[in-house]
């Protein structure tokens, strides 16, 4: 039988996010959401891909001699990607590393063996292991099967989610959990589809499933300044996340950091929304406190 293999696009060790303690975040490739604001643009696509920094680029040619599809060109540092085969000869040769891949299909052992380097920060810390992405539900065989193989040394384990899957598959991710880190984004769904590309039905509903497991049930929402930072729109996701039985709600504020990553796949940044600053996160925290649920701002 073929190993079973997933699609890893980062291992971050040492993180003091996304859970307790000390963390290592695997961030799983493949997402059915498209938020404007995402910061890791390179997690959307399932399948592995080019990364190009322009400014890394020494302008040697060894990456276009080595291209077999034309998909490089020698006049500029223009990359064509509809004519990419994936064969990253152009990463292996590149002297610079201005070339690099996001995306590499691991076995569960392969996963394994990275972050269990860490299992002493994770056992003096109270911490443990982040699934991330992405979205780990797209990957929900692989995440599972990684997730009973780390609970084997005791491991607690989290997970960030969009909830955005079918329920037979979330549930069986979900239960092998100690924290899920639940991201809902607005709670009027045609809002959400303009955000996110999808409705929101799938994501409630299966809010109220996991909140019903056991779990530490956290509900997390992006701030994004100007398209859901209004106090309605907080307030409404706070009575709902009290009314399922969430243990708190983080706000995040909306920041830039993943802007530069979508010029290196090919994209343009189109986001335009702003920070909130700390008087409107302040406020918007105690809308979230109105409805008689705990909240804080941070992850």
């Amino acid at each position: 039988m073929k190993e079973m293999r997933g699609n890893i696009f980062n291992v971050q060790k040492y993180s003091v996010h996304d859970g307790k303690g000390i963390r290592t975040i695997v961030f799983f490739k493949g997402c059915p959401l498209r938020c404007e604001w995402c910061s890791n643009p390179e997690s959307q696509n399932i399948y592995p891909e080019i990364m190009f920094t322009d400014t890394s680029c020494c302008q040697c040619g060894s990456c276009y001699r080595v291209c077999e599809t034309g998909a490089i060109r020698t006049d500029s540092v223009k990359w064509l990607k509809n004519k990419c085969t994936l064969c990253k000869k152009c990463v292996e040769v590149c002297p610079t590393e201005a070339r690099t891949v996001a995306g590499t299909y691991m076995t569960v052992d392969e996963v394994r063996e990275q972050v269990m380097q860490d299992s002493v920060f994770y056992r003096t810390s109270g911490g443990g292991v982040t699934f991330s992405g992405g979205e780990p539900l797209m990957q929900s065989e692989f995440a599972a099967e990684l997730a009973r193989s780390l609970k084997k040394d005791y491991v607690r384990l989290a997970i960030e989610t969009t909830g955005y899957a079918p329920w037979e598959r979330a549930e069986k991710v979900f239960l092998l959990m100690d924290e899920i880190l639940y991201d809902i984004k607005h709670m009027n769904s045609e809002i959400h589809k303009q955000l996110t590309g999808v409705g929101n039905e799938i994501i409630l509903a299966n809010a109220r499933k996991a909140a019903g497991l056991g779990k530490n049930f956290i509900v997390r929402v992006p701030v994004i300044g100007g398209k859901n930072s209004d106090r309605e729109s907080i307030y409404r996701i706070g009575v709902f996340a009290e009314k399922i039985g969430a243990k708190e709600v983080h706000l995040l504020p909306y920041h830039r950091f993943g802007e530069s990553k979508y010029k290196k796949i090919g994209r343009e940044y189109t986001c335009e929304a702003y920070t909130p600053d700390d008087g409107e996160m302040q406020r918007l925290k105690a809308s979230v406190e109105e409805s008689g649920i705990q909240c804080r701002i941070g992850g």
